[in-house]
Parts: structure tokens; sequence; C-alpha cells
């Protein structure tokens, strides 16, 4: 995958304004952008076989033997062992041990940062390269932080944050952050929408995930489903010792 020619400058000062440290700690807010790829897991045909025969054993099990094993699991988590799903304890081991070797596959160059707007918001800026050679922003372009309230705003409403941390089940890695969630039912839809910012415990790398599903109410059908990872390699030792958006 080719690198956009040349890091996206959006201002050439940064502003006086503070900026958040929720933020800051992670992406540039003076009105540059970092950096980064659209990446997604890939695991290999192991892996695969190994899940597919978990999940025969799912789909034949009572419903609340089922939904007792969703309620512990994540998508984007390695499954804890249980011996409905591998009678088998040694099946589990060959299990765990292919997901680990799970590769991460580059996607698309994008650069991400923030500029103060005032009075504590902060746009985002973002960019990636088309197929034809043009750039246009990411969806989270549209999104804005509200750093009196740490808060991001959509066209949806207002998305609040929890502290996250995750360790060497996680797909992407061990890493500690925020996420900010919104969650909006009525009687036509239910709507998720989701904006994630970490960093390795390792410090070499931050991460942004973002998601939107909405379903409808009525008959359960997906609206819409909609999201992505972004990693921003740090790799030098000035990176890992001044935390981006850090002079």
């Amino acid at each position: 995958m080719t690198l956009l020619a040349a890091p996206i400058v959006m201002s050439s000062a940064a502003h006086a304004e503070k900026a958040p440290e929720t933020i800051a700690g992670y992406l540039p807010c003076n009105g540059t952008a970092m950096p980064g790829a659209v990446i997604r897991p890939m695991h290999d045909q192991a892996f695969l076989e190994l899940h597919k025969a978990a999940v025969s054993r799912f789909v034949e099990l009572p419903k609340e033997k089922k939904e007792a094993i969703n309620k512990k699991g994540d998508a984007d988590r390695l499954m804890a062992y249980d011996a409905d799903l591998w009678p088998d304890k040694a099946e589990y081991e060959k299990y765990a041990a292919a997901w680990k070797k799970t590769q991460m596959v580059r996607l698309a160059d994008v650069h991400v940062g923030l500029k103060s707007a005032g009075d504590g918001i902060y746009n985002v800026l973002s960019a990636t390269r088309t197929a034809n050679g043009s750039s246009m922003p990411l969806t989270i372009g549209s999104l804005r932080y509200n750093s009196k309230k740490n808060a991001w705003i959509s066209n949806n409403g207002e998305l609040t944050a929890t502290p996250f941390s995750a360790d060497e089940t996680f797909i992407f890695g061990p890493q500690t952050g925020n996420e900010w969630k919104l969650n909006k039912k009525d009687s036509l839809s239910e709507l998720n929408e989701m904006i994630r910012i970490t960093k390795a415990t390792d410090g070499k790398a931050v991460y942004l995930y973002y998601s939107l599903t909405e379903r409808s109410s009525i008959s359960g059908t997906v609206i819409a489903n909609h999201g992505y990872t972004i990693l921003f390699p740090i790799t030098t030792a000035s990176a890992r010792a001044t935390r981006p958006g850090r002079k």
C-alpha cells in the first residue's frame, strides 16, 4: 500500500487553547494530521476451520447456554474455553494458538488530527486517498469533540465516555484509553455509535476505532453497519517519550 505523498498540514500554527489530555495524549490537536492506516484482522485457514467447528457446536446448544456464552464473548477477543464448544481441550489450545497468528491487513492510508474551533470544541481533520487519486474525509470527519464535557458530538447525538482497557486476548493487543458510546432507541430503530481512542501498552501505536450500527425495531433488520480501525504507528524514541499531539 502506497503512502500518501506527504503529511497533510491543515494549519501552520497550534491554537493557543490548551488541548484536552484525553485526546492530545493520542492524536495531534494543533491543526495537523497524523499518518496512519485502516487495518483489519485476517485469520489463517487453520483458525477458520477450528472456529467453524466451534460454531457448529454452538448452534446445537440450548438457548440459555447460547446466551451465557454470548455474554462472555466479544467479537474482537479470543473466546474463553468452554467445554460445550471444545469437548477436547487440546482442540481449544490449537484454536488459541491459531488465533494468536492473526495478521493485520492494511486497507487504506489515512491522516487524522483535530483542530480547535474555540470554546472547547474540536473538529476532526481527516483524509484518505480515493481510487482516482483524489482525497476525501473519513466519516469521523463529521464528529466534533467537546472538551468541556469530554464528549463526542455526532449527527445522532452525544457520545459519552468510559475508560477502556484490553489485555493480550484483544485482537489488536494490550492497550488502554477511552471509548465514547451512544445508544438511541425509538419505535423505528435502535442505533449504536462508538468511537474509541487507545494506545498500545508498549507505546508503539495509537488506535482509533469507529462503528455505527442501526437495526429496525420492528423486524431486527440491519439498516446500517459501518466501522473501521485505524492504526497510527509510533516508531521513534521521541514519539514514545512524548505522546502524539505534544511538542
